[in-house]
């Protein structure tokens, strides 16, 4: 055989627009749990998503998932392993730019809480079945599930 396959290859989520330019956005994000075992998500105008975000400068995709959660909403967590890395085609109407969110996922514990946060970003649990439907990003439902089936 002539063509060789790579042994790991990255999930990927999303509508690929045929001739879009897609701007790699590399970033972490979290799965943490509470005492009942629902999942940390947060709320915003835009519908429900993991905590975390993009990485700035030469930031690791653990620390981006470290940072964001905090400044979302004044988490703070340590990473207790990663859970995996999918990709996520999606449109930023508002920069008119297509961008390939390379999403590194990680379980997380929580080690404190402070008043940071964003306004407009709540705090909210769910179970990890309704997170799979209610989370917008499909590669954020993937993860969970991911993570669900490795726990159990």
């Amino acid at each position: 055989m002539g063509s060789h396959q790579p042994s790991f290859t990255i999930p990927e989520f999303g509508e690929e627009v045929p001739g879009a330019d897609y701007i790699l956005r590399p970033g972490g994000y979290i799965i943490a749990r509470n005492s009942k075992g629902e999942i940390a998500v947060i709320s915003t105008p835009q519908g429900f998503f993991l905590p975390g975000g993009g990485q700035d400068g030469l930031e690791t995709p653990e620390e981006a998932a470290v940072r964001e959660t905090n400044e979302e909403c004044g988490l703070q967590v340590q990473l207790a392993g990663r859970v995996g890395t999918a990709d996520e085609l999606v449109f930023d109407a508002a920069e008119g730019k297509y961008y390939r969110k390379r999403c590194a996922f990680y379980d997380a514990e929580f080690v404190g809480c402070d008043e940071g946060g964003e306004a407009d970003h709540h705090l909210v649990w769910m179970t990890a079945d309704k997170a799979t439907t209610q989370l917008r990003h499909q590669s954020q439902r993937w993860a969970v599930s991911k993570a669900d089936g490795e726990e159990g």
